[in-house]
């Protein structure tokens, strides 16, 4: 791994409010990203650090669906964060 912004991005997740696993979770999830996938997690959380917390949540959320083998669920996660999107680009 070898991206320069990555230990901003860790940072900001582990001071955020989330459990040590989540944290862990969140920060792997991301540790082999792109630079530029990481540098707009970083403006994302920087914005507004309540997207640590939906961002880890939805990722959870995903594992679960994907252990499940559970489609519709995977459904349901799809559309809320299509819900999300649109409503942080108004």
């Amino acid at each position: 791994m070898d991206n320069k912004n990555f230990p901003e991005l860790k940072k900001l997740i582990f001071d955020a409010d989330l459990s040590f696993s989540e944290k862990e979770d969140l920060a792997w999830l991301f540790a082999e990203a792109t630079e530029e996938e990481v540098q707009a997690a970083i403006d994302l959380f920087k914005e507004d650090q309540v997207w640590i917390k939906k961002i880890s949540d939805n990722y959870h959320t995903k594992k679960i669906a994907l252990l499940a083998d559970d489609a519709e669920m995977w459904k349901k996660i799809l559309e809320e964060e299509e819900k999300m999107l649109k409503k942080k680009e108004k």
